[in-house]
């Protein structure tokens, strides 16, 4: 078995037949809730005063659009299903994208997507979704077990990246969990800041390798994977892993080589409002005025002023831009 956390203990049906060796392997991070009786209570302890700066982002959130938390747990309709997911993928490829990285799921994304729908039925998987309006603008399929809520797969909208949606998605997913009486949220491998900003436990992921104990070439071939197992540890340890990655991801036709390249902007207040501009603002969810929903987005999270009340006028057509909201006028140029 690959990947049994070290605080699980599981235990064979026939020790008197089966033995199990046990072979460290890496790193894993989850939030241990059992003492805490709301996600507040878990903020403060594991963020101590920092922990106003992971509720900012989500009041933020609210204060800005009219956001809504949905899970999907032992109940979702095909069509839902189907446009959620498509949505996630649609996600992880613009961030990967942005990222110039690999996307670990993409191999196994339609095995994923297969099996989710009746999972989430028969509540052994969920889908969490954070709205904007109608639109997912964050998703994560987690897996249920015996008390433990497991994210596996998340990504979210990058127009909105100011905003911190993976802080407001543990958060709330945190707060599910709590009100569930799940005593884990379990963020599985992966070294990455938030896991570590967000886990009260770190421990240790472990091969169990399972064999008859009266059979020798079993005990051989567990010797055998055994040592190999710790040779591959040994070259993660040395970072080869790493440098493998560079190495396929500049040999590789990356997306970002053959995508359309978005333009580039400069940003400045101005306090002449009689500066001309066309009439009537841009329908900025439109998709050829998609490239300025991350300039609006960023404006309402600095003056927290809601989008609904925060208009885009073109000034020259390709070229620049006014974004005029309640406390501030900006000008967007294009860099030629």
């Amino acid at each position: 078995m690959k990947f049994v956390p070290d605080y699980m203990d599981p235990k064979l049906t026939h020790p008197n037949i089966f033995t199990v060796r046990k072979i460290r392997h890496v790193k894993g991070y989850s939030a241990f809730l059992a003492n805490f009786s709301d996600v507040d209570s878990y903020l403060k302890n594991q963020f101590k005063s920092n922990a106003k700066t992971i509720r900012r982002y989500v009041n933020r959130l609210e204060a800005c659009f009219n956001v809504s938390y949905k899970l999907y747990y032992g109940n979702i309709n095909r069509q839902e299903y189907e446009f959620i997911m498509n949505s996630l993928e649609l996600m992880k490829e613009k961030r990967f994208s942005q990222r110039n990285d690999l996307d670990e799921s993409l191999p196994h994304w339609d095995y994923t997507y297969k099996i989710t729908f009746d999972l989430i039925n028969k509540k052994r998987a969920s889908l969490f979704v954070i709205y904007d309006e109608q639109k997912p603008i964050e998703i994560s399929i987690n897996y249920h077990f015996n008390g433990i809520l497991y994210s596996s797969i998340s990504s979210y909208d990058i127009d909105y990246t100011k905003f911190g949606l993976g802080h407001v998605e543990i958060y709330k997913q945190i707060e599910w969990c709590i009100a569930n009486n799940y005593r884990i949220f379990e963020m599985g491998r992966g070294d990455l800041d938030y896991k570590r900003r967000w886990s009260n436990l770190i421990y240790n992921f472990e091969y169990h390798l399972v064999y008859q104990k009266e059979y020798v070439w079993a005990k051989f071939f567990a010797d055998t994977l055994e040592n190999f197992l710790k040779l591959k540890e040994f070259l993660k340890s040395k970072n080869v892993h790493i440098y493998l990655r560079r190495i396929k991801s500049a040999t590789k036709v990356t997306r970002n080589s053959l995508r359309k390249l978005e333009p580039k902007f400069s940003v400045e207040k101005i306090d002449d409002q009689s500066i001309a501009h066309k009439e009537t603002p841009i329908d900025y969810q439109s998709e050829s005025f998609s490239f300025l929903r991350k300039l609006l987005y960023d404006y309402v999270y600095s003056n927290i002023e809601h989008v609904s009340g925060v208009e885009i006028f073109e000034i020259e057509k390709d070229k620049s831009y006014l974004i005029k909201g309640q406390k501030q006028i900006q000008k967007i140029t294009v860099i030629p």
